[in-house]
């Protein structure tokens, strides 16, 4: 450790919306010693000049009751963002419509009664319903629609960007000007992490929350983190006259989504992750598709398309839990389930490295364990710092490190202090406490 180490209790690396939902989560646990820096290995996020993030999608459609319920938690907080981090995330609620075959009833019903027992809100809707939001669908091929009104889709940067702010206020620092490279360890503890101009950031805890990314910064430190990239292919499509705000259709027997993007335009989507290279014939089958299943669009054409980077766990759940040496931590695999259930895993984090156990019994630690799979890993266990009372509320600094925090460089790291032991109240995170 040198004069110029800058220390925190905790860092984080990566710099997407999960990133920054665990910092601000932290913050508003009191855990104010907290530095997020980006990832600087293989380009995590949009794909480059072609690419394009498109619309964050906010939904509670997972069959499986944890993701579910942290989609549900989730779109609390992006209907109420301007009281949760203080400003707006484009977040549209325009309601979400899943179409089966008959072959997929019995899903689609078990999965209706999960999901409302939970508390989520959702039903079985008719084809003269979906035919009222879509007038030119050719519902042939349907058995059976669910309806998710209050899904939707918000900004994925502008999500990203809010939560950085809002950690900010609350303590953290932002470090954007040197991504961090690899994370440092000795034998059987991380030290910290390097980054990209040499320097190294100290700490107790490290948080990989980097995409597809994260499995090559803990490779080096023994851990075999089976994440996957994919990339979700969308066609943007002229369809020749106005659409107005529609519901999202997933097209479960064609494996497509469907959404209105502004007068005169739809987004075409593959609901399978395709592997990590572009898919030409998505853009070749769009315009087939929308002629067979939207006879009421009798000209479409494809005017674009990109692809929006994803991580994937092997069993389509997040990877979340403490792996390798004492101290390392990862939030992996989230990017199946859409941008709902980023501010749960932001908690979640949280909750397991202040507490060692989630808060919320609908959303258990538990089952995103990463040695659930054969592979290096070991159980969560806490770690536990001390928490500091938030400071006031201010402007967003736009410095790279909190100011405050430069004065004092290499200072020892008390790996042993406490991290978030106060008592939580239910507003903690900006969640609902009706778990409905």
């Amino acid at each position: 450790m040198t004069p110029d180490t800058p220390v925190a209790d905790v860092v984080i690396v990566g710099a997407g919306p999960e990133g920054m939902a665990i910092a601000h989560a932290f913050t508003r646990r009191g855990v104010r010693d907290v530095i997020v820096c980006a990832a600087g290995i293989g380009g995590s996020g949009p794909p480059g000049p072609t690419g394009d993030p498109g619309p964050g999608d906010v939904y509670c459609s997972s069959t499986v009751p944890a993701p579910a319920a942290m989609a549900w938690a989730g779109t609390h907080v992006f209907e109420n963002a301007v009281e949760v981090l203080g400003e707006d995330v484009g977040y549209r609620a325009c309601g979400r419509l899943v179409g089966v075959a008959a072959s997929d009833l019995g899903g689609l019903d078990a999965g209706v009664a999960m999901r409302r027992a939970l508390g989520i809100d959702v039903r079985r809707v008719d084809a003269e319903a979906v035919a009222a939001s879509w007038p030119e669908i050719g519902v042939r091929g349907f058995a059976g629609f669910a309806y998710e009104p209050r899904g939707g889709y918000a900004d994925i940067r502008r999500t990203a960007r809010a939560f950085a702010r809002a950690a900010r206020r609350g303590g953290a620092a932002i470090l954007t000007c040197a991504p961090a490279v690899s994370v440092a360890a000795t034998r059987d503890r991380v030290t910290g992490v390097r980054l990209s101009d040499g320097r190294e950031v100290a700490a107790g805890t490290v948080v990989v929350a980097a995409g597809a990314d994260s499995p090559a910064f803990v490779a080096p430190l023994g851990v075999h983190l089976p994440v996957r990239a994919t990339r979700e292919f969308t066609v943007r499509v002229r369809v020749g006259r106005a659409v107005g705000e529609r519901p999202i259709l997933d097209d479960l027997p064609n494996r497509r989504r469907l959404r209105a993007d502004g007068p005169g335009h739809l987004l075409l989507g593959a609901l399978d992750p395709a592997p990590d290279a572009f898919d030409d014939e998505l853009t070749a089958l769009a315009s087939a598709h929308l002629a067979a299943r939207f006879p009421g669009f009798p000209a479409c054409t494809p005017v674009a398309a990109f692809g929006t980077r994803h991580d994937a766990g092997p069993d389509h759940l997040p990877l979340i839990g403490s792996v390798g040496p004492d101290g390392l931590f990862v939030a992996a695999g989230c990017g199946e389930h859409g941008l709902g259930i980023v501010p749960a895993v932001g908690m979640l984090v949280a909750d397991l490295l202040c507490d060692g156990a989630s808060a919320r019994p609908d959303i258990p630690g538990t089952d995103f364990r990463p040695d659930r799979f054969p592979a290096r890993t070991r159980s969560p266990r806490p770690r536990r710092h001390s928490a500091q009372p938030p400071g006031p509320p201010g402007a967003d600094s736009g410095q790279v490190f909190d100011p405050e925090r430069e004065l004092h460089p290499g200072r020892e790291h008390d790996p042993d202090a406490r991290l978030g032991s106060e008592p939580r109240s239910g507003s903690d995170h900006g969640f609902s406490s009706d778990r409905a």
